[in-house]
């Protein structure tokens, strides 16, 4: 019979059978001492770090080598705190100028274009108008006060490090961008929106543009070529009959 005074029996969420001694209870479970291991290796997280993935339990190598973030510095895996910036992630100390190597001081700004991210030291003799603090405080992307957080500066506006975005599908900019009417745009969109394509490849021209006009009286027939494309005289005549007509 049960008697009031005794103690419920306590079960070892792994094995199930009835914890005695010592037990060691995570959240509101309970565990064997040698029973609460790693569920990917079997080693001992009794003594050490653990994480907890869709109620598994994980070592911390385990961990991150499934689940973990790897810094776009060093490569290695970040823990406590990160800044992410451009949709990569670093550590604080990581995260540097490209000429200089020095970390970014928390709440310096950064000036990205649109391959590199300087300082403002090294950003200076890039610009010939550098422009100290004028511009509005305000991000560019969300319309929001930037504050203590570091600032994105490209486009001659400041952003939050994660709301340089291409204006047309919304991802972040992780590289090159081109820029229209003063917004960013990958170059995937920018081309779909405003590209122009090759008369004689057929793909988007993303270099210089050599436009070949045969002038007809007071029509104007244009053909647009790649700058490497060589086509003959001949060529172009056929390719300009099939191209856009423009009244002169």
């Amino acid at each position: 019979p049960h008697h009031p005074s005794e103690k419920p029996v306590i079960h070892c969420h792994k094995c199930g059978e009835p914890c005695k001694g010592e037990v060691l209870r995570v959240q509101t479970k309970h565990f064997h001492i040698k029973c609460f291991t790693c569920k990917v290796c079997g080693c001992d997280l009794a003594q050490g770090g653990f994480f907890i993935k869709n109620g598994e339990y994980l070592c911390t190598l385990d961990y991150q080598r499934m689940y973990g973030t790897r810094c776009h510095g060093c490569g290695e895996f970040v823990e406590g705190e990160v800044v992410t910036a451009l949709g990569k992630t670093y550590h604080p100390n990581c995260f540097a100028c490209t000429i200089c190597k020095r970390p970014f001081p928390p709440g310096d700004r950064v000036t990205f274009n649109g391959r590199d991210c300087l300082c403002q030291l090294c950003a200076q003799p890039m610009s010939s108008s550098p422009k100290e603090a004028t511009c509005s405080s305000n991000c560019a992307g969300c319309g929001r006060d930037i504050k203590n957080g570091q600032a994105l500066l490209a486009l001659d506006k400041q952003w939050h490090l994660g709301c340089f975005k291409c204006k047309s599908c919304g991802k972040v900019l992780t590289g090159e961008y081109i820029s229209k009417d003063g917004a960013p745009y990958c170059e995937k969109d920018y081309q779909g929106l405003f590209g122009v394509k090759c008369e004689a490849c057929h793909q988007f021209i993303t270099g210089k543009v050599l436009e070949t006009i045969f002038l007809r009286g007071r029509v104007s027939v244009c053909t647009y070529v790649c700058d490497g494309y060589r086509p003959s005289v001949q060529k172009l005549r056929t390719r300009a009959k099939r191209g856009r007509v423009s009244e002169r």
